[in-house]
């Protein structure tokens, strides 16, 4: 089982967002802890600066930003739109 580890600034990013988008999150938060690679994330590796990095949809706007870590650990970085990216 995957464990997250939040940055301040995804915290920061999740408490801006509606609660509706908020409670969204959540739950794609969960699908992606049963199953990375749930089609409907539409998980992908990033390029450029964030190369190391992966993305998955919280909806056609929203992304999460997070990487791998060692046994299991996932780190999520950032919320939002595609902005995130930059």
């Amino acid at each position: 089982m995957l464990r997250i580890i939040y940055s301040e600034k995804f915290v920061s990013q999740f408490e801006s967002l509606e609660p509706r988008i908020q409670k969204l999150a959540e739950k794609k938060i969960e699908m992606f802890i049963t199953d990375h690679r749930h089609p409907s994330l539409k998980t992908h590796e990033l390029n450029g600066m964030l190369e190391d990095y992966f993305s998955f949809s919280v909806d056609l706007q929203m992304r999460i930003v997070f990487g791998y870590g060692a046994k299991g650990i996932v780190h999520f970085l950032k919320i939002g739109n595609h902005d995130v990216y930059r």
